[in-house]
């Protein structure tokens, strides 16, 4: 197994708020599969609570209390509207079935984010399925699916890519990565994902720059100006 952390850079912009969302994303799925994660999460809160208790108070605008109570009362009697996560699990119940197993065991996060967009893949080439889960400015977060021997076509990367596995296992042609692995590539990493035998692999990739292919699909890739 392959261990590999976040860090302190980005523990340190998860605490002063200041990660972007797929980064947050990639950091929770991370510490709910991997014990050494939340330890280094569980820190990074604290450390962030430290910093709000330090920031003065800002008053609440009038009427905000009972704005809140009223939505308590409403809850409480059943007419209110149903919260996020009774809708996720409403809208789970009815899409369930065979092909939505593995979505539904994935770390919450992640589960939760592909069941608001349909839980629903895009093909990504012979045996690859992506799910885009959420993008803000040049940072992307995105679910792969590997069949079985399949991989993704060999590239680098014009900026950082992190690619947490949930299940399964990988091979890149450097290294080995099984559920609860952490990979990083960075723009000298040239790399070929192919999942092992015998077991779907689904993954977590997080990149802040676009995918450049090497290869003949590099070739057409620059010939269209470029993918994202």
């Amino acid at each position: 197994m392959t261990e590999l952390l976040l860090g302190d850079e980005i523990l340190s912009a998860y605490a002063a708020g200041a990660l972007s969302g797929p980064m947050r994303l990639l950091l929770d799925a991370h510490s709910e599969v991997s014990a050494e994660a939340a330890r280094e999460r569980a820190q990074a809160d604290a450390v962030a609570g430290l910093m709000l208790e330090a920031e003065p108070p800002a008053p609440l605008r009038a009427g905000a209390l009972d704005d809140v109570l009223a939505i308590i009362d409403a809850e409480e009697a059943g007419i209110g509207e149903a919260g996020p996560a009774a809708k996720r699990q409403q809208h789970a119940a009815g899409l369930a079935s065979k092909a939505l197993d593995e979505i539904l065991k994935l770390p919450a996060p992640v589960r939760d984010l592909a069941l608001e967009r349909g839980a629903g893949w895009s093909f990504g080439g012979p045996g690859v399925r992506t799910m885009e889960l959420l993008r803000e400015g040049p940072a992307k977060a995105e679910l792969i699916r590997l069949e079985p021997g399949q991989g993704v076509p060999r590239h680098t990367h014009d900026g950082r890519e992190f690619t947490l596995v949930l299940c399964g296992a990988y091979h890149d042609g450097h290294a080995r990565y099984g559920a609860g692995d952490m990979a990083v590539a960075d723009p000298e990493l040239a790399h070929r994902p192919v999942a092992e035998e015998g077991e779907v692999c689904i993954a977590l990739a997080v990149t802040d720059g676009p995918l450049s292919f090497t290869g003949p699909l590099g070739w057409v890739q620059r010939a269209l100006g470029g993918m994202n």
